[in-house]
């Protein structure tokens, strides 16, 4: 494969990535729309679907980092150049494109790390909202859990939980 066909393929590679990671984060904004909704089978629902585009963006990434590492090696660098570094073999006319591909996955990047962290805590604040409304409602309704030492816990732990949700 010549420098041009594979600057054609790590463009299409990243353009796919861009794809996954807008789908991913659509997802991302329907599961908090779930949450603020307080609709948990629309929640589950688009949970699985998260993990099926996360495997697909993983998948997505995987071949991108081989052809990165193909095309490296085919050139004389070591293999594990990154795409910003391999970038500057290319013709300087296709460089400004793929520094903006790779900015703009970088970017997507950040949002979905951003939105995950959102979605966390807007969960985390609606089962404590829940819980709390519980023991107004019914004070002994909500049992202990137990905790490390075998003894029952009648306090909640916020950190624990949404430790445990992440």
């Amino acid at each position: 494969m010549n420098i041009q066909q594979t600057f054609q393929s790590i463009v299409s590679a990243l353009q796919t990535e861009l794809e996954e990671y807008g789908g991913l984060l659509h997802l991302f904004d329907r599961q908090q729309k779930c949450i603020v909704h307080q609709d948990p089978t629309g929640f589950l629902d688009i949970n699985v679907d998260v993990e099926e585009q996360i495997a697909k963006l993983t998948r997505c990434r995987q071949d991108r980092e081989d052809l990165v590492r193909r095309t490296a090696v085919s050139i004389g660098k070591p293999a594990d150049i990154t795409l910003s570094a391999l970038t500057q073999n290319f013709q300087p006319e296709h460089q400004p494109l793929l520094r903006a591909l790779i900015d703009e996955i970088n970017d997507l990047i950040t949002r979905t790390q951003r939105r995950t962290r959102q979605n966390r805590m807007l969960l985390a604040q609606c089962v404590e909202s829940a819980r709390q409304l519980l023991q107004l409602r019914n004070p002994g309704a909500i049992p202990g859990t137990y905790g490390a030492r075998g003894q029952v816990r009648t306090q909640f732990n916020q950190e624990r939980f949404t430790a445990a949700v992440a």
